[in-house]
Parts: structure tokens; C-alpha cells; sequence
């Protein structure tokens, strides 16, 4: 896992993008994600040196949020109160695989508070972004295990809201694959 860079400018920019998305279609916390999202996508291309279409016009926007050279990058992004471990998981909701990126990159964000439950609960005061790793679309869904929404995971006791693909962050891979 890599630590990236986290600069305050990044929260003023992610803030705007998030205000103007407002309630995504599909979105299992009903928007409540968007900033870290956000912040996540402005955090990975500062380290990649990618193109971030996330926000631009047409329909490539909903297929993945970054470019690098000739892949398509989708940000799936993790709020938490505690830094990542390799044991932890990634996850795709059902709703997500839509989308057709070349590479998914996962990225988990360690704040100082969470206050709420749930879908309703907020998260304030940023003290990490990690990038967690990559792999390839296929090769996610290959390995990935399905959990039915409402199921409890079975790694971490977590009642799922949405159909998931979950992966262990050990799965993942460090380089944007070729």
C-alpha cells in the first residue's frame, strides 16, 4: 500500500465536485460517499499523472473517473476510522459493474471520526489516503467473492447493503498492470 499525498487544496476541489454531483444514481450511501470519492480520484491522479474525466460531458464518465496512457482507470474508494490492512477487503456493489474500466484502482481513506450508522454516518477530518492497489476488471470478478445484500460478510462481520464483489486488499496489486 502506498500513502499518498493529502494537501488541503485537494478537500476545497473534491468539496466543489461533490456539491455539484449531489445524489448519484445506484449509490448505496446516497451520495454521503462522494466527497471521499472525489478526494480519492484528486489524491490518485496527483500520484499518477492521469487524466481525470469523472467530471467531464458525455457517457465516458460513468464507464471510470481516471486515463493513464491507454487505460481506463475506475476509483473505488473506502472511508474509514482505521488505516487499511492487507487482510482487510475491497468491494464492487452489483450496481457498479455497468461500468467497463480496463483497471480498477482501490483506495481507502483514514478519517479521525466517524459520527453515525451506517448509510447515514459522516466522516470528518482526513488523516491518510491509501492506495490500497490495482488489478484488472476480469481478473477482479474471477477472484472476488459474491456476498447477497443483507448477508453478513464473513471476514468482518459487516451486513452488506447492496449485492458486493469483495477481495482481500492482499489480492491487489501494487503497479497499474500494462
Amino acid at each position: 500500500m502506498i500513502k499518498l499525498e493529502y494537501l488541503p487544496w485537494m478537500m476545497r476541489e473534491a468539496k466543489k465536485k461533490a456539491e455539484a454531483l449531489g445524489e448519484i444514481k445506484n449509490s448505496i450511501t446516497k451520495g454521503r460517499g462522494n466527497l471521499a470519492g472525489y478526494l480519492a480520484e484528486i489524491a490518485l491522479n496527483r500520484h499518477l499523472g492521469a487524466k481525470n474525466i469523472s467530471c467531464e460531458e458525455g457517457k465516458l464518465k460513468y464507464n471510470h473517473d481516471l486515463e493513464k496512457g491507454e487505460k481506463k482507470i475506475e476509483v473505488k474508494t473506502k472511508r474509514r476510522t482505521v488505516d487499511p490492512e492487507p487482510t482487510f477487503e475491497v468491494s464492487i456493489a452489483n450496481t457498479s459493474k455497468h461500468q467497463k474500466p480496463d483497471v480498477y484502482a482501490f483506495v481507502s481513506i483514514t478519517f479521525k471520526e466517524k459520527r453515525g450508522k451506517g448509510r447515514e454516518a459522516t466522516y470528518h477530518g482526513v488523516e491518510a489516503i491509501w492506495l490500497c492497489g490495482f488489478i484488472e476488471r476480469e481478473e477482479y470478478f474471477e477472484k472476488a467473492t459474491f456476498i447477497p445484500k443483507g448477508k453478513l460478510d464473513p471476514s468482518n462481520g459487516f451486513r452488506c447493503w447492496a449485492n458486493m464483489h469483495n477481495l482481500p486488499i492482499s489480492e491487489l496489486y501494487d503497479e497499474l498492470p500494462d
